[in-house]
């Protein structure tokens, strides 16, 4: 897995009860996370397809802008959902041992 998803599950880490405990500075690292997931995912060539259908349909469609699920990721939480389920991928197919 490329340096920069795995900081993305590292820095993910110190926002795992973001929806239990909500604060202003983990919005901002969750926002932050979220587009630097977009960037690091679009960058990357087949180990992109090593990854579900979702996370590359979300990027790609997110990326060209599309209407619906731009305002759907307006969301912080459904931002966060995201970043947890790919955590929760990299975790249970070992991409990343903490």
């Amino acid at each position: 897995m490329t340096e920069c998803l795995l900081q993305i599950c590292e820095t993910f880490e110190e926002t795992i009860d973001f929806l239990s405990n909500k604060s202003h500075e983990k919005e901002k690292k969750i926002t932050k996370l979220f587009f630097d997931f977009l960037e690091c995912f679009s960058a990357l060539k087949e180990e992109k397809l090593e990854f579900p259908k979702e996370f590359q349909n979300d990027v790609r469609l997110y990326r060209e802008g599309n209407a619906p699920l731009v305002k759907k990721f307006e969301d912080i939480e459904i931002r966060y959902l995201m970043l947890s389920d790919f955590y929760d991928f990299c975790r249970l197919t070992k991409r990343y041992v903490k």
